[in-house]
């Protein structure tokens, strides 16, 4: 009878101690394999392991580089902007004359055999006759190609308040060399002069000329005018000229 009271009490603490321990290894956070662990998490420790809203707002903001590092959107746009900034400099930097073209993107003016368009500036030298031609002023020349062989060579020489317009058409030759490595185009041609100013008048003239290539981008042009106005007027005319 003792024998039997003693064994129940001994099982009765064995029972009790075991369940003390499944207890403990339940309430532990280190589990030995996750087969041998009871799911056993209450309502409050499933609301304690949910991210904030606030975070899932920061982490929605993270994305991932193909080099596996961390970037935030801000990063990115702050990239994206600099190399817009980087463009729009490199446009900014561009600065020469535009060609003028037609409606279809085509160029209006060309080459012709004595070389390139150009727009520039020079200084005449007038040797006789009572307008701008005849007397020494600042110089607007250009040329402007139409054909292989004709150009149109618009002039505008300004002294005072007054200006002298050249306005020819000419034939370009085929450009020469002498002197060595010297390369020269002369050209040939006549059109009309207007005598601006009180003295105002309207005549034919005759030029030739010669351009002289200076680089890919330069042109040097000396040109003889004789213009037939009130008066006859006889310039010679230095000028340099931007291509295009």
């Amino acid at each position: 009878m003792k024998l039997n009271l003693l064994t129940g009490l001994t099982l009765l603490m064995i029972s009790n101690f075991v369940s003390g321990v499944k207890a403990e290894t339940i309430s532990s956070s280190n589990c030995g394999w996750v087969k041998d662990c009871a799911i056993a998490v209450s309502k409050k420790e499933v609301a304690k392991s949910v991210i904030p809203s606030t975070k899932l707002e920061k982490v929605e903001n993270i994305i991932q580089s193909p080099e596996e590092k961390i970037l935030t959107v801000e990063t990115l746009t702050e990239r994206s902007q600099g190399n817009a900034t980087s463009l729009k400099g490199s446009t900014n930097s561009i600065s020469q004359i535009v060609p003028p073209t037609d409606s279809n993107g085509n160029l209006i003016f060309r080459s012709t055999r004595s070389g390139p368009s150009y727009l520039g500036v020079g200084a005449n030298f007038g040797l006789t006759g009572g307008s701008d031609l005849g007397g020494t002023s600042f110089a607007i020349i250009s040329k402007l190609g139409l054909t292989e062989v004709i150009s149109v060579r618009p002039s505008v020489l300004i002294l005072r308040d007054f200006a002298t317009i050249l306005l020819p058409v000419t034939y370009d030759l085929a450009p020469q060399q002498s002197f060595g490595d010297l390369q020269f185009s002369p050209y040939i041609g006549g059109g009309v002069a207007i005598n601006t100013g009180s003295n105002s008048s309207v005549g034919p003239m005759i030029t030739a000329g010669l351009d002289v290539p200076l680089s890919s981008r330069f042109t040097i042009n000396v040109a003889a005018n004789l213009a037939f106005l009130r008066t006859t007027d006889l310039g010679i005319l230095v000028g340099i000229g931007y291509n295009f």
